[in-house]
This record gives C-alpha cells, sequence and structure tokens, in this order.
C-alpha cells in the first residue's frame, strides 16, 4: 500500500477512545486522513487524540441523535468505521435481557444508523465511499458465554452483505474486519492469567494474540483504493482461529 493512501480523506471512527478503534484512527491518521473519533469515554479520546494533528473527537453515545449530529457537524466523510462494540459475559441460562438488548444496540443497530445516514448523504451527491464494520471471528464460530455477542456480530457480517449488495451500485463499498483474540484493555485480566491466556491461545494457529495495529492496518487497506475492488468480503485477522 502507497504512504499517505488516505491523502486528503475524511474518515469517522467509532469506538476511538480505546483499543482497535484507537489504532485506526492513529493508522489512518498515519496514512494522510482527517478523522473525527467518537466514543463515550472522553478521557480515552483526550489522551488518544493529544497527539494526532489534523484530527478532532466528540464525545457521544455511539448511533444517537447526537453522534449523528456530530458527525454531520465534521461534514462530508469518504470512510466510515464502525468500531465501537461491547461485550458482556453471561451463561446463556441467567443472560440478562438488558445487557442482550444493550449489545445489540451498540454491536448492530447504531451501525445500521451510521451506514444509511452515510449512505444517503452519498447517494444524494453521488460520491464513492466505503463503510468498514468491526465483525468479529464470532461473526463465523461461537464461544461460550458469548451468546448476544456472537449473535450481534453475525448479524453484523449479514449487514455488511446486505449493504454492500445495495450499495454497490451507487459507488459505496462495505467491508468487515473479523478479529480474533486481540491485546487490549477488556482482556487484559485474561492475558495476564497464563492458564486462562494458554486456554483462550488453544484455537489460535499462531500461537499468540493479536495485537490493535494489526487489525488497524487491515482497515486502513480496506478502506484504501488499493482494495478498490472488494466489497461485500470480510477478512479475518484472528491468528487463524477459525480454521480450528
Amino acid at each position: 500500500m502507497t504512504d499517505l493512501c488516505h491523502s486528503g480523506r475524511r474518515a469517522v471512527v467509532t469506538g476511538a477512545a480505546s483499543g482497535q478503534g484507537l489504532a485506526t484512527a492513529r493508522r489512518l491518521t498515519a496514512d494522510g486522513a482527517i478523522v473525527l473519533g467518537i466514543d463515550i469515554d472522553t478521557e480515552g479520546l483526550e489522551e488518544g487524540f493529544a497527539d494526532l494533528a489534523n484530527c478532532s473527537w466528540a464525545q457521544a453515545e455511539v448511533g444517537s441523535e447526537e453522534c449523528l449530529a456530530e458527525i454531520e457537524r465534521f461534514g462530508p466523510c469518504d470512510v466510515l468505521i464502525n468500531a465501537a462494540e461491547i461485550l458482556r459475559r453471561h451463561d446463556f441460562a441467567s443472560y440478562p435481557l438488558d445487557d442482550w438488548r444493550r449489545t445489540l444496540e451498540v454491536n448492530v443497530r447504531a451501525p445500521f444508523r451510521l451506514a444509511r445516514q452515510f449512505a444517503a448523504d452519498h447517494i444524494a451527491r453521488e460520491a464513492p465511499g466505503v463503510i468498514v464494520n468491526l465483525c468479529s471471528v464470532e461473526s463465523f464460530v461461537a464461544a461460550p458465554r458469548h451468546v448476544a455477542y456472537t449473535a450481534s456480530k453475525s448479524a453484523l457480517l449479514m449487514l455488511t452483505r446486505a449493504l454492500a449488495y445495495e450499495l454497490g451500485p451507487h459507488g459505496v463499498r462495505v467491508v468487515g474486519v473479523g478479529p480474533g483474540a486481540i491485546e487490549t484493555a477488556e482482556n487484559a485480566e485474561l492475558r495476564n492469567d497464563p492458564v486462562g491466556a494458554q486456554r483462550a491461545l488453544r484455537p489460535i494457529r499462531m500461537g499468540r494474540f493479536g495485537r490493535p495495529e494489526e487489525v488497524a492496518a487491515t482497515i486502513s487497506f480496506l478502506a484504501s483504493d488499493d482494495a478498490s475492488y472488494i466489497t461485500g468480503s470480510v477478512v479475518l485477522v484472528d491468528g487463524g482461529w477459525h480454521l480450528d
């Protein structure tokens, strides 16, 4: 991929305060993009975006009216990265309905609303664009105590394909990235537990956790012109987990 492959492009990244979202915002900036980061974590946004030039951030609930308004104020953008997500772990038999609803709200409904606004703007302007959805290896395989997360990521996979099918004729590509076990604050406790880490790594053929930067690099590629003939696909960044 060429240097500054996103030079002059404007991108919105949700879930931008930490983990894969922040890594993606940083990678797109390094590749020349002007980035708006959105998250509910003000402190994380302030810290993560402190050294990023030509970038801004907004504190908003993903997919909310406020979030949509912040993107509208940012102005026409070329790339939308739906990276915000939540994972609530419970045994299925006692899974709280509120956590089920919240997971589907953040992981499916919010990307739908953001993609709808993005698509409407691009169709009206007859402008090309790219939507990248953060799916998961769990779009394809299940994991214990992850029932809502697994269901939401499977739904996001099919949303990605449905949008690609409908928006392709309008010049809007829609692609997905499917991370596996990536080093984030959410799984820090697991990674620091030798027994838990060994168990988590068992299905991963490369024998290690992935880094947020590896996911961000894939997202940057898929959003670039180097991937101009890719739409409706989900690229797995899982160290071979799906092969197990």
